[in-house]
């Protein structure tokens, strides 16, 4: 029992963790089957570099960039276990998430915050969703590695928002 309860205590500590600070709520995501996300580096510091400057920076960027948006959608829909299906549909959508990439290190370490928007109006708001990035590799690896991390702490960090039902 006391084992059941520690792990408990962990689970509910790493998931207030994951985001630093919540406001509104992500209630409205509790009853849709799936919802339109999208990726938005527009803003970010990548390694002290705008992504223009990064672009320039890695070749590859370009190239890699969208495998590093598909690790961001497939390990968030895989944390959110059918519970809600993330992708960046085409159909106009009455809700939107918006996951802002606020830095990423040289680890691949990332800081982004999280936008639920109804036609156009934020409901909802978490800042500091992110994880840790890789041990070894190139820029890129680092940066795919923590695409994964970050995704499944986003999906863990949505379930527990639906499963509340608040936040």
């Amino acid at each position: 029992m006391k084992r059941f309860f520690l792990v408990g205590l962990l689970v509910l500590l790493h998931v207030s963790l994951m985001a630093q600070k919540v406001s509104g709520s992500f209630k409205p995501l509790q009853d849709l089957d799936r919802v339109k996300m999208v990726i938005d580096f527009s803003q970010a510091d990548i390694m002290g570099m705008s992504e223009e400057e990064f672009y320039i920076y890695e070749e590859d960027w370009a190239k890699d960039k969208p495998e590093v948006l598909s690790l961001f959608f497939g390990y968030a829909n895989k944390a959110l276990k059918g519970n809600l299906i993330l992708g960046n549909y085409n159909n106009d959508s009455y809700y939107l998430l918006a996951l802002y990439i606020r830095s990423v290190n040289v680890k691949g370490d990332y800081d982004c915050d999280l936008s639920l928007l109804c036609e156009g109006v934020e409901i909802a708001r978490a800042i500091k969703i992110g994880a840790k990035g890789g041990k070894f590799g190139s820029k890129l690896n680092l940066m795919k590695d923590g695409a994964e991390h970050t995704g499944k702490a986003l999906g863990q960090f949505l379930l527990g928002a639906i499963k509340r039902g608040n936040n």
